[in-house]
């Protein structure tokens, strides 16, 4: 991809050199090891270019390959070259000579300077693609609050035994009161979900992000007690292995939330290690020799940390044939992959950081078991490291995605468990700000890694979108316009397609809404437009994204694929954003065309190289070519 950050330092020749990482430019995206790939790149065919170099650095030498101009053709001119997938990670650059100069492009864009590698070009060899992550829309459930099928499986008062809290189901939507030895429950379980089937695919939902569900003491389950068994109060296995197929059999995949960091104070496990310091348990914990006391998540007492220093733990949890993230893969269950809680954390204590090795454990496991599983973990901080192919398929992209656009949103806050002070800001980030913190994180992680991201606005860990934006639905818009055709995977979190915000004693976690005249019904239609689109375009799933311009408040991009673009523009201040004509030569010089606003029906023009934007209103608008839309009425069913 070419994106130039201050593209007024370059002349517009070299503005218009392009490489992306798709199929237009790559003749294989995921080649087999050892095997050769034919890659391109373009110049405009009046370029003062008198050489184009192919770098890679096979074993860690540097190796140069003359690439071979093609005859111009409609004012532009391909080079090639051969490239041998001979490592797991393929790193590559160009260098492109000119009489007075060498100029590199690497994923991060044009330089003068010599770049460092991590922002070069990367292609992985033997990757396996998962086949139906590309055309999926994800919809994140946190069970206890979003239906409740089966009221007879409900808490009802019963004591737990470790601390004392009691279990009791509250009236769907009536927050827990302040006080008191309570754990709440609201009764949502699998069957409420299986009810709620036709309205999740009527929203053009296609694939599930479920929150714990297995057998724990808590309504959120990560302090689970039993990685064997659903939880009976949302409906046992049997309810599981029913929704997984209702949800197969109409086309739809799911992913199941697992918690290898840490486990709950009542786990069998933990129980033992804690009442007998010579039992086999012992070691599957941090226990301190002084005092006896244990290591746990964050220093909650009731997560014991697990230690994976223990190889029988490994086996249990991952790598025996019968392990947790094996079990869970396969029939009857058949789940499709999972989210990893805490991916960031695994595996490390202190002077044991195994986080790594762990890692690349559950990815052969998981794999072997089902190659064509998705495996994301989570992860709020640069994850780039265990993004590079050997490790997670994708993480929950807070830093690379999220935390970027909502600090160019709303004055720029960040903060952490325990902390009390405010790192906080009076203003928003200038757009020059989000565009670096996007493309540095997309260059440096494979373009494979990249299309699996999972894009997400919220969760049940952060605030709700419309509760970060004050309640501004414009915005709101905005902010889903960008997530749906940002490279990676969308995710909804439930109830934010109706407008729910968060609510006093719940935070992001309450209880989802079904009388419809609770519900922003515009904002529902939005959201389906979004989703058919999503899963109809073939340029938003694979199409390469480029930055083409941006200023105070607005920004355009565009993605694109062989002859098929689409636009995007977003304007985050109130005033309409007055008409624009831009000169972008990375356009090209032939192509002349009407695109339509997806949402206002305004009209935007491209003239080769030149592109009339239309005043823009706040709000983000997807521009699709007048001549061919997409193929469908994005306002009917899938």
């Amino acid at each position: 991809m070419n994106n130039v950050t201050d593209p007024q330092k370059f002349p517009g020749w070299l503005r218009a050199v392009t490489h992306f990482q798709t199929r237009d430019f790559l003749s294989t995206l995921r080649p087999q090891f050892g095997s050769q790939v034919t890659v391109s790149l373009r110049t405009p065919a009046d370029a003062p270019v008198e050489e184009v170099v192919l770098r890679t650095i096979p074993d860690g030498e540097q190796l140069f390959t003359a690439m071979q101009p093609g005859a111009g053709q409609a004012g532009w001119r391909q080079w090639t070259a051969e490239l041998t997938a001979g490592e797991p990670c393929v790193f590559y650059r160009f260098a492109i000579r000119t009489s007075q100069k060498v100029w590199w492009l690497n994923a991060l864009g044009i330089s003068e300077e010599i770049p460092p590698q991590w922002f070069d070009f990367r292609l992985l060899s033997d990757f396996l693609e998962v086949p139906w992550l590309a055309g999926s829309v994800f919809y994140q459930i946190y069970p206890d609050t979003f239906c409740d099928g089966d009221p007879s499986n409900n808490p009802n008062g019963e004591r737990e035994p470790f601390r004392g809290f009691v279990r009791q189901t509250l009236p769907w939507g009536q927050a827990m009161p302040e006080k008191g030895w309570v754990w709440p429950f609201y009764g949502g379980d699998l069957q409420g979900i299986q009810r709620k089937l036709g309205y999740l695919t009527d929203l053009g939902i296609n694939a599930l992000y479920l929150n714990p569900i297995f057998t724990a003491l808590t309504s959120h389950r990560y302090d689970v007690i039993d990685y064997q068994n659903v939880d009976p109060i949302l409906g046992g296995n049997q309810a599981l292995i029913d929704l997984a197929q209702s949800l197969h059999e109409l086309g739809m995949h799911y992913l199941l939330d697992i918690v290898p960091n840490h486990c709950g104070l009542g786990h069998p496990w933990f129980q033992k290690a804690l009442h007998d310091p010579h039992s086999p348990e012992h070691e599957y914990f941090f226990f301190d020799g002084e005092n006896g006391a244990h290591a746990s998540w964050m220093g909650f007492g009731s997560l014991p940390k697990l230690n994976y220093a223990s190889q029988q733990l490994r086996e249990l949890i991952y790598a025996a044939d019968d392990s947790v993230f094996r079990r869970w893969l396969r029939p009857p269950w058949s789940a499709d992959g999972w989210r990893v809680d805490v991916g960031n954390m695994l595996g490390r204590h202190g002077l044991q950081q195994l986080n790594i090795e762990i890692m690349r454990g559950i990815r052969q496991a998981v794999k072997s078991t089902r190659p064509d599983a998705y495996l994301c973990a989570e992860n709020f901080f640069d994850a780039v490291s265990q993004l590079q192919g050997d490790g997670w398929d994708a993480v929950m992209n807070y830093a690379g995605f999220q935390g970027p656009l909502l600090h160019w949103l709303r004055p720029f806050a960040t903060d952490a468990i325990g902390w009390k002070g405010n790192l906080s800001a009076g203003t928003r980030w200038e757009t020059e700000s989000l565009v670096a913190s996007w493309m540095r994180n997309l260059a440096a992680i494979p373009w494979a890694i990249a299309q699996q991201q999972f894009n997400l606005l919220g969760s049940h860990d952060t605030p709700r979108l419309l509760t970060e934006l004050g309640g501004d639905k414009a915005l709101a818009r905005l902010a889903a316009t960008i997530q749906f055709t940002f490279p990676g995977v969308p995710c909804v979190y439930y109830g934010d397609e109706v407008g729910l915000m968060d609510a006093d004693g719940f935070g992001s976690r309450n209880c989802m809404p079904w009388e419809p005249a609770e519900w922003d019904l515009d904002l529902l239609d939005f959201y389906k437009t979004l989703t058919r689109l999503r899963r109809k375009s073939a340029v938003l799933q694979e199409g390469a994204f480029q930055i083409l311009y941006y200023d105070d408040d607005c920004l355009l991009y565009r993605r694109v694929l062989a002859a098929d673009q689409i636009f995007v523009s977003a304007n985050r201040q109130d005033e309409v954003l007055a008409e624009k004509r831009l000169s972008l030569p990375e356009l090209g010089l032939e192509l002349h065309r009407t695109y339509v606003g997806l949402f206002s029906g305004a009209r935007l023009q491209q003239q080769g190289s030149s592109l009339t934007i239309p005043p823009l209103p706040k709000g983000g608008e997807i521009w699709l070519p007048q001549d061919e839309p997409v193929g469908v009425d994005l306002r009917q069913g899938l």
